[in-house]
């Protein structure tokens, strides 16, 4: 008996791929959902509470219209089902006045006409008292930005996908795939599957699937357990750090489960996720609460709990979102978000399933190209 032709297979249903297959689904397309584990869940880059989402954007101008996009299917996302996936508490840029990440939050701001306010420590601290910043630096407030909660968003979109008629088979990694211009083969451990195409957004794993050049980063998040109520949502933004040396922190105010923090692009490298360590080290810790200290110094109490998460980076840390080397029009890849890609994460689902509909996406995603030998 042969196997059922589906449109499309979307391998890996975090972040982008849940996004993808929500969007297949709305264009009446024929498509299945693949995925190792049983998503939502910790094994990858989408979990951990919560993701801040800008628009002021240092990491560059050319993220603008996904930004734009994606605030809009949220929006759209949370009318459709009455649940709240955001909490735009505002979020801050902070650091020495000269610093990249104020200077490039700035700029693209003026590119793209946001209100930013820029405050003295003084400033931050009247309005915001949780916060005491260091005397050298500043920080830069956007009031539409906030917080994004990753688990509903990808167990909301899997579930209205489902309900649009798209299948969804879970605990099942893709083992290989073979594909040239009539279509593509995948294969699991239950089964085989053919399409006109393939959209692999495996995170992590996307090294196993195809020659992707990525390195994962182990990442750890710490919650603290704040002794005061100045930081929740309504009295305490987001925020992203840049200290005197360069290093990026950010932070999350308590949105049920304590402050959290996390440090940026400081942790180790590895070429396969098997061999990242899950378990929480004392120095994990010990990272996080020294942020803490610098920032809310009135948070930095008692430590609710850590939990690793993982970085797909591409050698220049930007996205990836194409066919695969360029030209395989049956085989698109939108992975390796870099550790900056949930909160465009709808957008970018929405552009993967035009690309494997070879159909142009309603948002230039050229500046994320194949742009490797």
């Amino acid at each position: 008996m042969n196997p059922p032709v589906y449109d499309v297979i979307v391998v890996g249903l975090g972040a982008a791929g849940s996004a993808a297959l929500y969007h297949l689904a709305r264009r009446n397309v024929r498509a299945l959902g693949l995925d190792r584990y049983f998503p939502p869940h910790i094994h990858g880059s989408t979990h951990n509470e919560s993701r801040i989402i800008r628009k002021a954007y240092f990491e560059g101008a050319e993220y603008g219209p996904l930004l734009d996009r994606a605030y809009e299917l949220w929006a759209e996302l949370e009318q459709t089902t009455g649940q709240q996936l955001t909490a735009f508490c505002g979020c801050l840029n902070i650091g020495p006045r000269d610093s990249d990440l104020v200077m490039k939050a700035e700029s693209t701001a003026a590119r793209h006409g946001l209100d930013l306010e820029r405050l003295s420590p003084a400033e931050l601290h009247a309005r915001y008292p949780g916060y005491r910043i260091p005397e050298d630096c500043v920080a830069v407030l956007e009031t539409a930005a906030g917080c994004i909660r990753p688990e509903p968003c990808v167990a909301t979109q899997l579930r209205l996908a489902r309900d649009l008629g798209a299948e969804c088979r879970l605990g099942e990694p893709v083992r290989s795939w073979t594909g040239d211009t009539g279509g593509v083969v995948a294969v699991t451990d239950a089964g085989t599957y053919v399409a006109h195409s393939v959209i692999l957004t495996a995170g992590a794993w996307i090294g196993e699937l195809a020659s992707v050049p990525v390195q994962v980063e182990r990442v750890t998040n710490t919650w603290f357990a704040p002794a005061n109520p100045l930081y929740g949502p309504d009295l305490c933004p987001a925020f992203i750090y840049e200290d005197a040396e360069g290093v990026h922190s950010y932070g999350c105010p308590d949105l049920g489960r304590g402050v959290k923090v996390g440090l940026h692009h400081v942790g180790p490298l590895f070429d396969h996720p098997d061999e990242v360590c899950r378990k929480p080290m004392a120095e994990d810790e010990t990272g996080a609460r020294q942020v803490i200290r610098q920032l809310m110094p009135q948070a930095d109490d008692t430590r609710l709990h850590s939990r690793v998460c993982l970085y797909t980076n591409t050698p220049d840390k930007h996205f990836l979102i194409d066919y695969l080397s360029g030209v395989n029009r049956q085989v698109v890849v939108g992975s390796a978000c870099s550790g900056h890609g949930f909160k465009m994460s709808s957008s970018v689902g929405e552009a993967l399933a035009a690309l494997a509909l070879h159909e142009t996406p309603r948002v230039d995603v050229s500046p994320f190209c194949w742009r490797w030998p």
